[in-house]
């Protein structure tokens, strides 16, 4: 433990006194940080990582106790350099350290910073190891991932080593006296599992591609009443492909199959279904309900299987289902943070401070900070799917009105059908406006209609959006969020000022039905709630009448007018009673 650290590093009097006591209080420092006792941290390089990388300056105190990010970065690296004194971590060097001369020789031949950089750490395992450059392969690479994942500060141990592996070969083929041996470059995303098209027999391409046409409307005379959409056609040929992708890998030649009516027998559906089931240990997901339901729904409503398969089917999906009322665990504890109205508050003026660093920069830096403040302010104001949000574009979504911008993303394009409406106040108006002539096309054509512009008149890529957000804002505010959890944040601001307000919740987030919003978000206002119903037992204690405001934020008739298990046809009647 960080007790037993301190402990040994305190009764070590080889090292120099002052040194000897930085360490001692980096101890201390971590554990306040971390509000656990040193006991029940771990002197353990994994666990101090996480720990460290989901803190942020504004986590160690109030406003004018918290320390700089470079004080954070000081403990860290004292915490480290006690582990090597006590000898909880011996095969990595210490940055800077000095390297054998047969490694700094090699050192001193690469001129490119990249390489030199990347390069650094792992010629100071071998240095520390007595490895010499021309014993290094694949087995001498794996030493080094063990020493990354158990000693090293790193984020991301298994990245560097990867990025290790990919430099050295670079090395080898570019630079004169390098040694001639290449190591290999691992893999190590193992939830991708598809296979390639050349692994899929023709015919039953043929036959997979007439079933999504008509599921999409493209058949006059065949195919559902409503066309699903492009979406929806989408991710019901990425669930087959997987599918596909879990009876190869169980040991099935997927090569074989010709027809749909093969694919989806029950054998197979077993087999498939049972390899993901044993995959993810034992258990169900929701990629693994899914999965299952679009080949059920084949094998049932395209292909009419008999009453005894139906059943079997029906067993199997009601077994993988997924049944959660309400935001998922990690959702409901993103959103506890919020029950702390400073952390609301650096939340919501987030963008402003994003906005203000990034006038003082210049470059792509600063581009990016713009942009991530137009991105989250839109976010705030206008909570949509990170889908809509990044193809917003300026002739087609976007108008000015009186100093407004609105919003208006037609039914065609939303996930539920249903359009979508938002204005936006002055304020955030005028950054766009400023965004748009400075910022937004800072490295690209002009030409590009997005207002997130990407490459080749596109808009700008979704998973590089959504790690830009994420990014500035944990490194503003301290506060992880992804643009979806935006949603859930937005609600929660409106259900904690006004308590059962879910109608305009649902208008907000744009959801089609009364229940998707209560059955969501009822709760997350309970703390609310419960204040609201103290201050009212106060006041009739104190005997001060109650006042009837329609206006009011805490209206009863407003409250029971959002009910969403209330007809609408009976609020009128309810209310005039």
């Amino acid at each position: 433990s960080l007790q037993w650290l301190r402990d040994e590093i305190a009764q070590r009097y080889d090292i120099p006194r002052q040194r000897r006591m930085d360490m001692v209080s980096a101890c201390n420092m971590a554990a306040k940080w971390f509000h656990l006792p040193l006991a029940n941290i771990l002197a353990n390089a994994a666990f101090l990582r996480k720990k460290f990388e989901a803190l942020h300056p504004c986590h160690t105190g109030d406003a004018g106790q918290r320390v700089s990010q470079r004080r954070v970065q000081n403990v860290k690296s004292l915490i480290w350099a006690a582990m090597r004194e006590v000898g909880l971590s011996i095969k990595l060097l210490p940055y800077g350290a000095k390297k054998s001369p047969e490694w700094q020789s090699l050192f001193d031949l690469l001129d490119n910073q990249y390489v030199r950089t990347e390069l650094s750490c792992f010629m100071g395992f071998c240095s520390n190891q007595g490895i010499a450059p021309e014993a290094i392969d694949d087995a001498v690479m794996d030493g080094f991932l063990v020493a990354l994942e158990k000693e090293s500060p790193k984020k991301h141990p298994r990245t560097s080593h990867q990025t290790t592996c990919r430099t050295w070969n670079i090395a080898a083929d570019t630079v004169p006296g390098w040694p001639p041996v290449k190591v290999t470059v691992p893999r190590y995303d193992t939830r991708k599992y598809a296979i390639g098209d050349d692994l899929i027999h023709p015919d039953l391409s043929v036959a997979i591609s007439d079933y999504l046409n008509k599921l999409g409307g493209k058949k006059l005379f065949d195919g559902p009443k409503r066309p699903l959409r492009p979406t929806t056609i989408k991710s019901i040929e990425g669930n087959i492909r997987r599918y596909l992708s879990a009876l190869h890998h169980s040991g099935h030649d997927v090569a074989s199959i010709t027809t749909l009516e093969e694919m989806v027998s029950f054998e197979l559906f077993k087999r498939a279904i049972g390899w993901l089931w044993e995959r993810n240990g034992k258990k169900s997901s929701g990629p693994i309900e899914h999965i299952a339901w679009v080949i059920r729904c084949i094998a049932v409503k395209h292909l009419k299987c008999d009453e005894d398969t139906k059943d079997r089917f029906f067993d199997v999906v009601s077994r993988l289902r997924i049944r959660q009322k309400g935001l998922s665990e990690k959702n409901a504890l993103t959103l506890q943070q919020f029950d702390d109205a400073k952390t609301v508050s650096r939340v919501l003026t987030c963008p402003d401070a994003l906005w203000e660093t990034a006038k003082t920069d210049a470059g792509k830096k600063a581009e990016l900070l713009a942009q991530s403040a137009v991105l989250i302010d839109s976010l705030i104001h206008a909570p949509l799917r990170i889908s809509n949000l990044r193809t917003l574009r300026l002739d087609q979504h976007l108008s000015w009105v009186d100093g407004q911008i609105y919003i208006n993303v037609p039914a065609a394009e939303s996930k539920n059908s249903e359009p979508l409406h938002y204005i936006l106040p002055p304020r955030v108006a005028r950054r766009i406006d400023e965004y748009i002539e400075n910022w937004r096309c800072l490295f690209l054509p002009e030409s590009n209609p997005y207002l997130f512009p990407g490459r080749n008149s596109r808009p700008k890529d979704e998973s590089s959006l959504r790690r830009q957000i994420v990014r500035h804002l944990f490194n503003q505010t301290g506060v992880r969020l992804t643009p979806h959890q935006f949603r859930h944040f937005v609600s929660k601001l409106i259900l904690d000022s006004h308590p059962g307000y879910y109608e305009l919740v649902r208008k907000l987030l744009g959801h089609k039905s009364h229940s998707t919003a209560y059955e969501n978000y009822s709760g997350t206002e309970q703390k609310s709630a419960f204040a609201f119903y103290d201050k009212t037992v106060l006041d009739r204690r104190s005997g001060k009448p109650i006042e009837f405001n329609p206006a009011g934020t805490h209206n009863p008739a407003n409250l029971s007018s959002m009910n969403p298990h209330s007809p609408a046809s009976d609020r009128p009647r309810r209310l005039a009673r």
